[in-house]
Parts: C-alpha cells; sequence; structure tokens
C-alpha cells in the first residue's frame, strides 16, 4: 500500500508542475507589472526609466524565462515564496495567516453537506417521502448563483431580522474570554457555511440517492430483503457499502470546486481567506502571492484527490486488490 501510495503521488508531481508553470506564464502575459512593482497607484502614475531599470535588475525581469520559472520553483521547494509587492511582507507569512480560515470555512461547509447530503440520500433511495418537493428544491438550489444566495442571506439574516453578523469573523477583541470569542466565532461562520455548501449539499444528495438506489438492486441485497431485514437496515448495513467508495472518489473533486467557491463567498461576506486574498493579489497585480496561491491550490487539490483515492481503497477491498495488483499485471 505504501509503495502504490508513493507512485500515485509522484505521478502528480508533473501535473503540479504543469499547472504552476501555466499560471507563471500567465503572470507574465499580464500588461502593468512594471507598474505594480514601482507600487504606482491604479491611474498608472509615469515611472523613470531609472526607476525601471532598478526594478528589472531588482527583480530578475531581464533573465530568461525558464531560469526565472526555475529559480521560483526550487524557492518553493523550500517555502519561500518571495515578498509581496504591496507591502514587502514574506508571501508565506501572509498566506499562512489567511490560509487557516479558508481551510475551517471549506471544512465545515464539507461537513454540514455530508451530514445532510448522505442521511437524505438514503432515505430517498428506500422511497421515503418528500422526494419530489425534496429533488424540485435541490435543483434550485443548485442552480442559484453563489453571489446571490450570499446577498440575499445577509439581506434576510444580518439585516433585516439581525440575527446574524453581516461579514467578518469577529467582532470581539482578543481579551474577551475565549468561550465568548468562539461562539461569536460559530455565529460569523454561519452564513459563509451555508452559501459555500448549498450547491455541493444538491449534488451530493443526488448523487447518493442514485447510488443508492442502483446498490438497493444487487443480488446480494435483494437476498438480504427476502430474509425480512428492512429497509432502513438494507440501505445502511448493505447498500452503503457500495455506494461509499465513488461518493469518497467524489470528495477530491469537490476540493476545487469548494476552493473556487471560497473566492466569491469570501469576497462577499469579507472573510479574510485565501479567496479573497486572491482576488485582492490579482486585483492589485501582487505576482509573488498570485503565484504562491495557485501553487497552494495546485497542491490542496493533488492532495485531496490522493485523500480521496486513499480512502476509496481501505473502504472497498475489491478496489484496494485490483489498485495493488495492476503493476504486476
Amino acid at each position: 500500500m505504501i509503495g502504490y501510495l508513493l507512485r500515485r503521488a509522484a505521478s502528480t508531481l508533473p501535473t503540479l508542475i504543469g499547472i504552476t508553470l501555466v499560471t507563471f506564464l500567465l503572470m507574465e502575459l499580464l500588461p502593468g507589472r512594471e507598474v505594480a512593482l514601482a507600487g504606482a497607484g491604479p491611474d498608472g502614475a509615469a515611472i523613470s526609466q531609472a526607476t525601471l531599470a532598478q526594478l528589472r535588475d531588482r527583480y530578475h525581469l531581464d533573465d530568461p524565462l525558464p531560469k526565472r520559472y526555475a529559480a521560483w520553483l526550487l524557492s518553493c521547494l523550500s517555502f519561500d515564496f518571495g515578498t509581496s509587492l504591496l507591502d514587502g511582507r514574506p508571501v508565506r507569512e501572509i498566506v499562512g495567516a489567511a490560509a487557516w480560515r479558508t481551510v475551517l470555512l471549506n471544512a465545515l461547509a464539507l461537513a454540514l453537506a455530508l451530514a445532510v447530503s448522505v442521511p437524505l440520500g438514503m432515505r430517498w433511495a428506500r422511497g421515503g417521502g418528500g422526494e419530489r418537493t425534496g429533488s424540485l428544491l435541490l435543483y434550485l438550489f443548485y442552480a442559484f448563483p453563489t453571489f446571490a444566495a450570499a446577498v440575499v442571506l445577509q439581506h434576510g439574516f444580518a439585516v433585516t431580522l439581525g440575527v446574524l453578523p453581516l461579514e467578518g469573523l469577529t467582532a470581539l477583541p482578543a481579551s474577551d474570554p475565549l468561550a465568548r470569542r468562539a461562539i461569536d466565532l460559530g455565529r460569523h461562520l454561519v452564513l459563509p457555511v451555508v452559501c459555500l455548501c448549498y450547491g455541493t449539499l444538491a449534488y451530493l444528495t443526488r448523487f447518493m440517492q442514485s447510488n443508492l438506489a442502483q446498490a438497493m438492486g444487487e443480488p446480494y441485497v435483494a437476498a438480504a430483503r427476502a430474509r425480512g431485514l428492512p429497509e432502513k437496515v438494507l440501505s445502511r448495513r448493505h447498500a452503503l457499502r457500495i455506494a461509499l467508495p465513488p461518493l469518497l472518489a467524489l470528495l477530491g473533486a469537490l476540493v476545487p470546486a469548494l476552493l473556487a467557491g471560497s473566492v466569491v463567498v469570501e469576497t462577499v461576506f469579507s472573510v479574510p481567506g485565501i479567496g479573497r486574498l486572491y482576488f485582492g493579489a490579482l486585483a492589485n497585480r501582487d505576482y509573488p502571492v498570485v503565484l504562491a496561491l495557485a501553487a497552494l491550490a495546485s497542491l490542496l487539490t493533488l492532495v485531496g484527490s490522493l485523500a480521496a483515492e486513499l480512502l476509496s481503497l481501505l473502504a472497498d477491498p475489491r478496489l484496494r486488490e485490483a489498485s495493488l495488483d495492476a503493476p504486476s499485471r
């Protein structure tokens, strides 16, 4: 198993390098790099030729493109992503301060989506009530844009009812007791988490219902039904074992979708996470931050895919045996 995981991890390296290379090339094509390096405002103030020469020499802009990319890639291996063009702080420090907020937001959104979609999909797969109405609502949720849902939630729960905060992650100083700050953080997370997970919840529910309905028709499930086992036991003990590996494999594909949704959610709700940082870095042409975030997002996506594959192998011995025997055939 360890050897197989090492081979799979090594096979993802070309993908990671390819993604970072494409991002690096796209950054080269964007105009206004010298203006951003000089710290000029959005009006595009004139920069002297001497200043431009100093900037190009400082950031090695006259070096060949392959040399600059290789130098940047080697520095990334030591977790040195350079310094921000806006405030001169290390990029590693900036990204690290924002990463935990995005991880927390996405982890809660995924946990909430699974906690609702799996039981609901199991209920509908065995013919439970409310399937038609629930399916219609899920389709509407899935089609509803994230930014529109964020505005509706803010207007309804924060502006009209006033029961939840409008934006941010905290409204209390660090000197307040930990319990009060934890409750305040939870209240601030409700709307962003719901906004981030409702589309995933709708998709996972239909996915679980379809896979469980197919699993309920398997011969050994029919044999267990003939022995008098109730439908709840059949779906939980037998059908879920068949539907679980595809669900775990799907979780790897949900990581980039959640990260993409974080850009909108964190921007609308003013959550200082990676998504908002990404949007701000692109708007201000902070190239070192953009490149670091692209590399981090690619790494998280590949790690999520590997983790989902590992969970699928652990959940289904047939897949594990087939994967481990594949190189020897």
